[in-house]
């Protein structure tokens, strides 16, 4: 007798209101380490390599001055964002080993779309001119 084949199941998106602030961390650290798996993995046109910068923003941060490390006000991040929450990282995508600053390149909309389809909470920040942000829930 064969065998049935299995049922595939949707994913389940927990909806970012269900879910704590440590559950939230845990869930967008998982998304970001698959999306990073896959980018890594996946046969590009190009060479891609793929890092991780700016995960959790302390503000005021240390910032070094001259020799010195000194406290003083983030002015990179937003302080309404995710980054100070821990729900948001910058990509940072190498292509033939160049680092990729132009949010025009086609590479962004095909990781955006592969994060959005993992849960549509999680995504890059595109739509607000910043590529390689990746955040949940923003």
């Amino acid at each position: 007798m064969e065998k049935p084949m299995p049922i595939e199941r949707q994913p389940t998106h927990p909806h970012p209101a269900n879910l704590t602030h440590r559950q939230q961390r845990c869930y967008f650290t998982e998304l970001t380490c698959d999306l990073v798996a896959w980018i890594a993995g996946k046969e590009w046109p190009w060479k891609v390599e793929v890092a991780i910068d700016e995960w959790t923003i302390h503000n005021p941060r240390l910032v070094k001055v001259g020799t010195q490390k000194v406290l003083a006000e983030d002015r990179v991040h937003h302080p309404g964002g995710q980054h100070p929450r821990g729900l948001a990282v910058d990509l940072l995508i190498y292509i033939d080993g160049e680092y990729i600053t132009d949010g025009t390149h086609p590479i962004w909309k095909y990781i955006d779309e592969r994060a959005r389809e993992m849960d549509p909470h999680f995504g890059l920040g595109i739509h607000f001119n910043d590529a390689n942000h990746l955040s949940y829930n923003e």
